[in-house]
């Protein structure tokens, strides 16, 4: 599985490592698998601000179909437009808001050679996100996301369209 993180600069994250840190216990609670980062991204002129982390389930073959993407639309857009041929046959989960984007979401999202297309449930066009640390969880959630980290009902794809919007 992968797992691709933007890093976020927003002030309301003092110490993004233990955003990563709390996404891996996150992850390990749902998949009861382990995630390591594979590769981090560094913007050209500053290796001091990473753009995005790739963490990836370990061993790296399981869940190896599933393609999840988390950051601003913009960032996600941008993400999904320059790795087109390595989403091919992936089941494609996008937490994101995607307002003012729906061309993107409703036609070009579609449009990918995707098995499966997933994105996080939307509220007037926006995702809502509430604070983890209710719930234990270092980071800022999505209601998509906690629905599926309690969500234990059937197989994988069942808790996906339990969980999230399915767009394909």
């Amino acid at each position: 599985m992968i797992y691709v993180l933007q890093h976020s600069y927003k002030t309301e994250y003092n110490n993004f490592s233990d955003e990563i840190q709390g996404r891996k216990e996150y992850l390990y609670d749902i998949f009861k698998t382990y995630f390591i980062i594979k590769y981090t991204d560094y913007s050209i002129d500053n290796f001091l601000h990473p753009n995005y982390y790739i963490l990836e389930s370990f061993p790296s073959n399981i869940w190896e179909k599933y393609y999840f993407i988390v950051g601003d639309t913009d960032f996600v857009i941008r993400y999904i437009k320059s790795k087109r041929k390595e989403l091919a046959n992936k089941i494609l989960i996008v937490i994101t808001c995607k307002k003012n984007n729906n061309s993107f979401f409703e036609h070009y999202l579609p449009s990918l050679n995707c098995s499966s297309i997933f994105i996080a449930k939307l509220n007037n066009d926006e995702a809502d996100y509430y604070d983890g640390s209710k719930w234990g969880l270092n980071f800022k959630i999505t209601l998509s996301e906690l629905e599926f980290y309690n969500c234990n009902k059937g197989n994988m794809i069942d808790r996906l369209e339990n969980s999230f919007e399915r767009i394909k």
